[in-house]
């Protein structure tokens, strides 16, 4: 697929939550020039290509973890900005297959609650739903080579995510981003959050290490 953003590659300056808010602009607007570049046709070879991904790793995780038939699984996911990879395209498709997909909602920092995505009235489901889940999709705006996960600046999931792995008995994170938004190092406190891999449309999932190039 073809790819018009890029990042540079970060160079720290000692001040992390200065080289954060820079890297999150910098990221945004790579987005933004991706997405626009992209019309119509781009973004739905965009969201067929997550979804195909997606489906297909999802399968061979059940499959190796003799978890059974798709429609006995339930994950997160997230209902995107218009900047954000098309992961309702992914969405679709696995609801198709009987899949039960949950979605975060969002209360006070850094507290998110859940709902099923096929409820219209988005029906909060309390953190208890989490202990159902076999797999995490989530946001981002980055990811190091090593896992680390850059978002939004907002603490939602280095919050979340910790607990939400606790309930669901070890479920991997698998942080969904643009094909450009793996690079070798992300501006990163103790308390970021490490996922087990990331899910693109030029490559599907791939797992924690990434590999170079």
């Amino acid at each position: 697929m073809n790819m018009t953003a890029s990042l540079p590659p970060y160079a720290p300056t000692g001040d992390v939550p200065a080289d954060k808010a820079a890297w999150r602009s910098l990221v945004r607007a790579a987005r933004r020039e991706l997405v626009g570049a992209w019309g119509t046709t781009g973004r739905e070879a965009a969201a067929r290509s997550l979804a195909d991904g997606g489906l297909t790793f999802l399968r061979g995780y059940a499959a190796s973890r003799g978890l059974g038939e798709l429609t006995s699984l339930t994950v997160t996911a997230f209902e995107p900005m218009r900047t954000e990879p098309p992961v309702d395209g992914l969405t679709r498709v696995l609801q198709a297959e009987g899949v039960r997909v949950l979605v975060p909602l969002t209360l006070e920092k850094p507290r998110l609650d859940w709902a099923d995505l096929a409820d219209p009235g988005r029906t909060p489901l309390g953190e208890g739903a989490l202990a159902e889940v076999d797999l995490f999709f989530v946001p981002g705006l980055a990811i190091s080579r090593d896992g680390v996960r850059l978002g939004q600046g907002g603490g939602y999931y280095d919050t979340v995510l910790p607990r939400a792995r606790e309930l669901s008995g070890g479920a991997p994170a698998i942080v969904v981003l643009h094909d450009h938004e793996v690079v070798e190092a992300v501006p990163a406190d103790t308390h970021d959050v490490v996922v087990d891999g990331v899910l693109r449309p030029g490559t599907g999932v791939q797992g924690v290490p990434l590999p170079a190039g």
